[in-house]
C-alpha cells in the first residue's frame, strides 16, 4: 500500500488485474505502534528526507474484509511495515509492527477486466482541502496507478469539493483529456474538471496540480501479469 499525507495519513493499495490484488481502495487511516507515536514519526521523516514515496507492507490479510458484511465491517485494523520507499524496489524500512487502525473506507472496488474505460482521464479525489489528491480511477487493463497531489483548488460552479464530498472519493473528469497514461496529470498542470453525473457537462473545478507521488503502469498492463 502507498502511504500518503501528512496532516492525515491515507493507504491507497497497489492493485493488479489479478486475484487476491485485483481491488482498487483508499483508506483513511492512523498508525500507531507500541511507543505510540508511528504517525508522527512517519511523518518526521517524509519532512526531513523529501521522499515522494512511501509503502506499507501489510501482514496477510483478506482485503475485502475492510467493507461490511451486514452491520459493520469484519476488521477495522491490520499489522504492517513502514517503509521509505517501495518495499519491493530496494525500500528501507523505517518503522516496524505498525498497527493501522481503519478511520474511513474513501474507496473499495474490484477490478473488472471487462469494464469500459471512461472517455475522459478521470480521478477519485480524495484528503483535506488542507491537503487535497487525486488518484486515477483504474478500469481494465491495459491501464496506471497514479497518484498526485493539488497545489490549488478553485470552484468555478455552485458545485463544492468540501472535506465531506472528499471522504467519498468523488470522481472527476478532467476536461480536454483522454483516459490514457500519455494524458496523466503532471506536476504544474493548470487542469479544469467536472463532477460526473453530476447532471452538467459545464466546468465545476479548475486545479494547479502539485508533487507527483507514485506512476505505475507495468503492474497493470495486462490481466494477468504478476510480481
Amino acid at each position: 500500500m502507498l502511504v500518503l499525507g501528512e496532516e492525515t495519513v491515507y493507504l491507497s493499495h497497489l492493485p493488479m488485474f489479478m486475484a487476491p490484488h485485483d481491488f482498487q481502495v483508499l483508506l483513511e487511516v492512523t498508525l500507531k505502534n507500541e511507543t505510540g507515536d508511528a504517525q508522527q514519526a512517519y511523518a518526521a521523516d517524509r519532512r526531513m528526507t523529501g521522499t515522494a514515496i512511501y509503502t506499507l507492507e501489510p501482514e496477510a490479510f483478506h482485503i475485502s474484509d475492510l467493507v461490511a458484511d451486514g452491520e459493520r465491517p469484519r476488521i477495522t485494523s491490520f499489522t504492517g511495515t513502514l517503509f521509505r520507499g517501495h518495499f519491493e524496489r530496494g525500500g528501507t524500512k523505517i518503522l516496524d509492527r505498525v498497527t493501522v487502525e481503519v478511520d474511513h473506507v474513501i474507496h473499495f472496488r474490484q477490478l473488472d477486466h471487462r469494464a469500459l474505460r471512461p472517455a475522459a482521464l478521470t480521478y477519485l479525489a480524495f484528503g483535506k482541502r488542507s491537503e487535497l489528491f487525486l488518484s486515477h480511477l483504474i478500469t481494465a487493463p491495459p491501464d496506471f496507478d497514479h497518484l498526485i497531489a493539488v497545489q490549488q483548488v478553485r470552484s468555478v460552479s455552485s458545485a463544492m469539493l468540501t472535506d465531506n464530498i472528499l471522504r467519498t472519493g468523488r470522481s472527476l473528469a478532467i476536461v480536454g483529456r483522454v483516459d490514457r497514461p500519455e494524458d496523466r496529470l503532471q506536476e504544474g498542470d493548470q487542469v479544469a474538471a467536472s463532477f460526473l453525473n453530476n447532471g452538467s457537462d459545464g466546468v465545476d473545478l479548475r486545479f494547479v496540480m502539485g508533487r507527483e507521488f507514485y506512476v505505475e503502469e507495468g503492474e497493470l498492463a495486462t490481466r494477468g501479469h504478476s510480481h
